[in-house]
């Protein structure tokens, strides 16, 4: 039976998140090819020399490697609470049916014997 964080498979909630997210933003987030182009095309119309856009490219490198850490920070951190959450949830549910059972077999005893 699943507890609903797992797959049939058994992949965890957070790892099908985290690889979501990497699908979308996380890709988007790192494409250093479509930033290398923009700085050929750069060069080629004379706006950059050569150097320029290398170190242009090398802090967008910097950057990109910054911001993606970062990203996977916060997307681990948002995922974790969220996790830690549900166990919350679940753990007073489960405090409330047993106080719950409790409650009817404490009526059951303080019920006058017939």
């Amino acid at each position: 039976m699943s507890d609903g964080n797992q797959r049939e498979t058994g992949e965890p909630l957070s790892r099908r998140l985290r690889d979501a997210w990497m699908k979308t933003v996380g890709a988007y987030a790192t494409d250093e090819k479509g930033t290398q182009g923009l700085l050929q095309r750069l060069v080629e119309f004379g706006a950059l020399s050569a150097e320029e856009a290398k170190k242009v490219l090398g802090e967008a490198r910097g950057k990109i490697d910054h911001n993606k850490t970062e990203l996977d920070l916060r997307v681990d951190e948002s995922i974790k609470g969220a996790l830690d959450r549900i166990g919350e949830f679940r753990e007073a549910r489960r405090l409330e049916e047993r106080i719950g059972e409790l409650e009817a077999r404490l009526k059951e005893l303080e019920a006058p014997s017939a």
